[in-house]
C-alpha cells in the first residue's frame, strides 16, 4: 500500500472516530442486585436426557456473568421443590410457599420444549443415507432437524405474580436421536453440550439480554 493510500485510510478512520459520540452505559432493565436472595428452580424439558440440567446451568452462568455478585440459590428440580411445599404445580400459591420456605425474594422458572424432531439422515455403518418412505430405520441413529422453544420466567414471592417472562426459539441439526420400532423418534441427547451447544447458546443469551448492562454510543449534534 502506497503512502498516499495509507494517508487517506488514516484520514477516513479519524473522521469516523470524530463523528462518533461518547459511549453511554445503560443499566440492565432488571437489576437483580437489589434483591437479597434469588431462587432458581431447574428448567423442565419434554425430551429424554439431561437437557434440562444443561440449559438450567447455562442460564445461571449467563445471568451471573451479566450481574456479578448476585446471590442466586439453586433450589433443585421443579418436582423436588414442589414436593417440599406439598404443591402439585407452579402457580401463585406455590410460589408464595416456596418464597417463605427458602427465604427468596424472586424465583426463576423455565421450560425447554422440543417442538419438532424431523429425521433427515440415517447413520448406517456404510455412511449416511437420506430418509424416505421405504427406508428401514428401526434402532438406527439419525441426524434430525430439531426445533426448540425455551421460556424463562421470574416471579416475585410476596404476591406470587410474574414480573418478567421471555421466550425464544431456534432450530438446528443434531445427531442425538433414535428411531424405534414403528418409526417413533425419541430425542436422546445424553451429551447435551455437544448436541445442543450451537442451538442453546444463542437462545439463552437472548433470554438474558434484559439482565445485561449495555454500552451505546450516542451521536453528538454540532451547530
Amino acid at each position: 500500500m502506497s503512502e498516499r493510500t495509507w494517508f487517506y485510510a488514516g484520514v477516513g478512520i479519524l473522521i469516523l472516530f470524530l463523528a462518533c459520540g461518547p459511549k453511554v452505559i445503560i443499566p440492565p432493565e432488571i437489576d437483580l442486585t437489589k434483591y437479597e436472595h434469588v431462587g432458581l428452580i431447574g428448567f423442565n424439558c419434554n425430551a429424554e436426557g439431561n437437557i434440562d440440567e444443561f440449559v438450567t446451568r447455562w442460564f445461571l452462568m449467563t445471568i451471573r456473568g451479566h450481574q456479578k455478585g448476585t446471590h442466586i440459590i439453586e433450589l433443585g428440580s421443579e418436582m423436588e421443590v414442589l414436593k417440599s411445599v406439598q404443591a402439585d404445580q407452579i402457580d401463585t400459591e406455590s410460589i408464595r410457599a416456596i418464597g417463605r420456605k427458602y427465604n427468596v425474594n424472586r424465583i426463576f422458572t423455565g421450560k425447554v420444549e422440543i417442538t419438532e424432531v424431523q429425521p433427515l439422515l440415517v447413520l448406517y455403518p456404510g455412511g449416511p443415507r437420506p430418509i424416505s418412505g421405504e427406508t428401514q430405520v428401526e434402532g438406527r441413529r439419525v441426524k434430525a432437524l430439531v426445533k426448540v422453544w425455551i421460556t424463562a420466567r421470574m416471579w416475585e414471592t410476596e404476591q406470587g405474580s410474574t414480573v418478567w417472562r421471555r421466550s425464544d426459539r431456534g432450530e438446528d441439526m443434531v445427531d442425538q436421536v433414535s428411531v424405534l420400532s414403528g418409526g417413533k423418534v425419541v430425542f436422546d441427547a445424553r451429551d447435551p453440550r455437544k448436541a445442543f451447544w450451537d442451538l442453546v447458546n444463542p437462545l439463552v443469551k437472548k433470554l438474558c439480554t434484559d439482565f445485561k448492562t449495555k454500552s451505546v454510543r450516542i451521536q453528538e449534534h454540532r451547530q
